[in-house]
């Protein structure tokens, strides 16, 4: 029952990983797995490789095999595959239902999360044990600091500008999508049609299709990458004339390893979206189309050297930053338990700006605003929050018993 509970649990935290503005670390955090997630993932090295080596290659005795074992054990591997099979079956089936109800009820779907969010906060503000008023202080400054983080971060304009270089590629009469994926571009299609860059790709596209009305994005459009992934649809069905020149941006290969140890961390991070540090960070785009070149590549035969070289610096970017961050957060947690808890629900509290649920725009940007009516949406909104504060009270309550079954 414990597994299966663990596997609905890794559910849940695979359901959040796939919400832009939600984090997997808070649905752990609200079930009770948190420290154990991070201490696991501290945890894991490859000191059974030599027991391994020596049961295999000693006539696999007894004591090689216990020794094995116990190192093994040590990993708790049945936690993180238990765990993991949850997360996965949430991003394989969640994948497919939740972008469409995100599409149809933004509104609702993001104040579901929003109940969720908020009602979770007193989650890890509960762990913080309080045993002066200089720790009280303490807790307080250290949640101010969250807060500021979280909002930031959350901030749609925030970006880092990384260093780009232009690949110039030839068009085998292949579509705009097929040539951002197979750069890979860290651009979106739109974007790279209009880049000063690609005056020459205009200019074919121009006189093979003297029919196409297409204007470059008004000063004011939307920035946020769902703005800019809608408007780039029409360019990615246009068809680029064999033999024209196509520029397309790209990061360095150190800086796709760097985004990957940082954005991992939103894996832990309870309130930090993993989609946000992306796109903060300048990778999201590249990321996404260097992963979507693979799995064409790979199903249309040929082999996609570019876009795997980056896939892999990013998951060995991603495999190092999550196993570094996991010992740093475990150190902190057990060292300066208040502080870091502190800065933990203050992210939770700033990364709410993220998943409002009533948004507009004002000069290209996304901005949060309050709604223009008492209408039904907004009495649809309410009940979703209301929902998602009472999913996590119901979840908390799970998550304490099954610690205090395993404190008996």
């Amino acid at each position: 029952m414990q597994r299966v509970l663990l596997y609905l649990k890794g559910v849940c935290m695979g359901v959040a990983d796939i919400i832009p503005g939600v984090s997997g670390g808070t649905l752990a955090l609200i079930l009770g797995i948190y420290t154990e997630l991070v201490n696991t993932i501290r945890g894991l090295n490859l000191a059974w490789v030599a027991p391994l080596w020596r049961w295999l290659s000693g006539g696999r005795k007894d004591e090689d095999r216990r020794e094995l074992i116990r190192a093994l054990e040590r990993l708790n591997l049945p936690f993180l595959m238990v765990l993991g099979a949850g997360i996965a079956t949430a991003i394989v089936v969640g994948g497919l239902i939740l972008p469409g109800l995100l599409e149809r009820y933004p509104e609702v779907m993001r104040a579901l999360f929003f109940g969720l969010i908020l009602a979770s906060v007193p989650v890890p503000f509960k762990m913080i044990e309080f045993r002066s008023g200089a720790m009280r202080a303490v807790a307080a400054v250290a949640v101010v600091v969250g807060v500021a983080v979280g909002w930031v971060l959350t901030n749609p304009s925030t970006t880092v500008e990384a260093g780009l270089t232009w690949k110039e590629m030839e068009s085998q009469e292949q579509t705009m999508r097929d040539v951002v994926r197979e750069g890979p571009s860290a651009w979106a299609a739109e974007q790279v049609y209009w880049a000063p860059q690609n005056e020459a790709l205009r200019l074919a596209m121009d006189s093979a299709y003297p029919e196409l009305e297409l204007e470059p994005p008004q000063p004011g459009a939307a920035r946020d990458k769902d703005a800019i992934k809608a408007r780039s649809e029409v360019y990615e069905e246009l068809t680029i004339p064999a033999g024209t020149p196509v520029q397309v941006p790209q990061p360095a290969p150190w800086y796709i390893f760097v985004v990957g140890m940082i954005a991992i961390c939103a894996m832990i991070l309870p309130g930090i979206s993993g989609s946000y540090l992306l796109l903060i960070l300048g990778g999201y785009f590249f990321v996404l189309n260097a992963l979507k070149g693979v799995i064409t590549g790979l199903a249309s035969g040929s082999l996609p050297l570019s876009a795997g070289l980056y896939v892999g610096l990013f998951m060995a970017g991603a495999a190092i930053g999550i196993l570094s961050f996991a010992r740093v957060l475990s150190w902190l947690l057990e060292r300066w338990p208040v502080p870091t808890l502190g800065v933990l629900v203050g992210l939770m509290v700033g990364c709410l700006r993220g998943i409002w649920p009533f948004q507009g725009m004002e000069e290209g940007s996304v901005i949060n605003v309050l709604p223009p009516a008492f209408d039904a949406t907004v009495v649809a909104s309410l009940g979703a929050a209301i929902v998602g504060a009472v999913l996590v009270t119901v979840l908390g309550r799970i998550g304490s018993a099954h610690q205090a079954e395993k404190g008996a």
